[in-house]
Formats: C-alpha cells, structure tokens, sequence
C-alpha cells in the first residue's frame, strides 16, 4: 500500500510540473502582451509595406507607388509635396528633383515609418538641366550644381547674402559663357526666383546665340511698351518674356501682369519650339507663337547681354535651366519647390 501511494505520488509530480508550467506561460503571455500593448500605444502598430517604382522625366524624378497600405507625405528636402494612401496606388508625383536633393516619404501613423529616404546624386534621377544656381555659394563664381560645368563668373561687387547673390543695379551680373548641355537644344525652360527693390526697366536673365535671343526682364508699368491692359495702375512694374532674333527684329514679347518691388517671386518661361508661354508664381500669364531656332551659347544673369545697362536691382536665389519644354503640371511644381 505505502508502496502503491508512493508510486501514485510520483505520477502526479509531471502533472502537478505541467500545471505550474502552464500557468508560468500564462503568466508571461499576459506581461508580453502588457508590454507590446503598451509598446504599440506609444509608437503606433507596424504599417504595412509600400513599394514604389522611379521614372525620370524632363523635370525631374516621378514615383509611382505600386503597393500602400498605409497614409504617408513624399517630401523633397524636408518640404511636403504630396499625401499618399491607398488610393494613391499607380497615380506618380512629379518631384523636380536636382542634384543633392533628398526625397523622403514619411507615414502619418503614429509610428511615422520612413519608407523612402533617397538622396539624389546621379543623372538619371534628376531633371533635364542645362544649369542649376542654388546661389549659395562665395567668392567670385557662381557655381553650376547641374554638373554641366556651367559657372557663372561675378562682375561688378555683387553681394553673397543668406538668401542668395544681391546686385546693386548699377554693374553687378553673372556672366555665363559658352553654355553645354548634355543634347542638342531646340526648346528650353528657364525659371527664376528673384526680388527686386526697384522699379525700372532691368534683367533678370538674358541669352544669345548667334542671331537667337531670349529673355526675361521687368519693365515699369508706365514704360511705353507696356500695354495699359497689362497693368491695374500706373505704378509697379510687369514681367516680360522676350524670343526674338537680334539686330532689333523683335519676334515676342509677352507680359506677366503687375507686380510690386520688395517682394519674392518666381517668373519661368518656357519654349517648345513653336510656342513660347510665361508663368508667375506658379499661374500662365500669357503665351505667343515663335519660329526660331534655339541654341546654347552665352548668359548674363542680372544684366543685358546685347549691351552695357539694364542692371538688376534686387536679389535672385535660384536660378534653373532646362533643355526641355514643360507643361503647367511640371510648371507648377518646379514653383512650389522655388518658392520655399
């Protein structure tokens, strides 16, 4: 009997180990799940995965997301350009990407997930420059961040501020010459981030080539080119946006409407090869027809290429160059970039 009790104390050791066990799981599971509750309240849960594919386009870099499972921002250097979510699958934004720039996309739960971080560095990821002037630069050249080679060299006593290169009006400009670009030219858009702080008639870029000539200048209100219809008053001035040949065969001349000195904008016009179109802060303000070759040659920036005068009084922080004609989507977001 004391033998059979005996046994029947041992048998039940593995049962009595297996419930202690199975409570110490228990146990655990509940301080796991306590602690992963707590965890995910903090940071937010996982989200899901995104993918995305990259195609260049000739003003910059487009991503396409092609799985979303969660909200996110796309931002390029730190400034947001488009929300994301799962509706946004196969539909690309446009990013005018140019070298140095770094694209992030960034989710909007709680865990504020990176599922992009991508600095952009080779050519195939950036647009189609012919020149690109962050103008941050000193000493006596303007660098060209394009990586074309095109730098710019200062004349006069330009001032380098924390915005960008100062000109006095009365000498200062950039001088650009012998331009490449990685094609033949045959259409281009330039855009312009600038402000001035006085009204006359002054340039804010001009090129030339041969007997082809471009530019983008301001002129006063009631400066005698200027139709009345362009400007609300006698007072301000207005952008203008010139393609013509030299020699005083003038072929376009089109108009930006009135703007005030003192303030930031940005001017961009672009060619196509047949049609020429200028855009203010981001809105087309007029467009006209032109037959003419376009091709790379020299620049002045901030002065009149053609003849000594017309210098520009104001500031100009970035200055972009494109072999490419755009559209007013491409437009759009090139402004918005320039305009933080």
């Amino acid at each position: 009997m004391e033998r059979r009790g005996a046994n029947l104390g041992r048998a039940a050791s593995p049962v009595v180990g297996n419930i202690l066990l199975v409570a110490l799981v228990l146990v655990l599971a509940v301080v796991l799940v306590t602690i992963s509750l707590t965890f995910l309240d903090r940071t937010g849960s996982p989200s899901a995965d995104a993918t995305f594919e990259y195609e260049q386009t000739p003003a910059g870099l487009e991503i396409r997301p092609m799985a979303m499972g969660t909200e996110a921002v796309v931002k390029l250097n730190d400034r947001t350009i488009a929300e994301l979510g799962p509706d946004s699958v196969g539909r690309p934004v446009l990013l005018p990407t140019a070298p140095g720039d770094e694209i992030t996309v960034v989710s909007t739960d709680k865990e504020r997930s990176v599922l992009v971080n991508r600095q952009v560095d080779s050519r195939d990821s950036i647009g189609d420059f012919t020149s690109y002037y962050t103008f941050d630069g000193s000493g006596s050249s303007l660098v060209d961040n394009s990586g074309n080679g095109n730098d710019g060299t200062l004349k006069g006593d330009p001032d380098w501020t924390a915005n960008g290169l100062a000109l006095d009006g009365s000498g200062d400009y950039v001088e650009v010459t012998d331009i490449s670009a990685p094609v033949d030219v045959s259409e281009f858009t330039v855009a312009v981030a600038y402000r001035v702080d006085e009204v006359k008639k002054q340039e804010l870029v001009e090129h030339k080539s041969g007997d082809d000539n471009w530019l983008l200048e301001l002129k006063p209100c009631d400066n005698g080119e200027v139709p009345s219809s362009v400007c609300a008053g006698s007072d301000g001035y207005t952008p203008v946006y010139n393609v013509d040949k030299s020699g005083g065969s003038q072929s376009g001349q089109i108009f930006g409407g009135r703007l005030e000195p003192g303030t930031w904008h940005v001017v961009v016009g672009t060619f196509d090869g047949s049609e020429y179109t200028l855009y203010v802060d981001g809105e087309q303000a007029n467009t006209g027809t032109y037959e003419g070759e376009i091709s790379m040659g020299d620049m002045n920036i901030g002065a009149d290429i053609e003849f000594s005068g017309d210098y520009l009084n104001g500031e100009i922080r970035e200055l972009r160059l494109y072999y490419r004609s755009f559209d007013s989507t491409d437009i759009a977001r090139i402004t918005e970039v320039m305009e933080s």
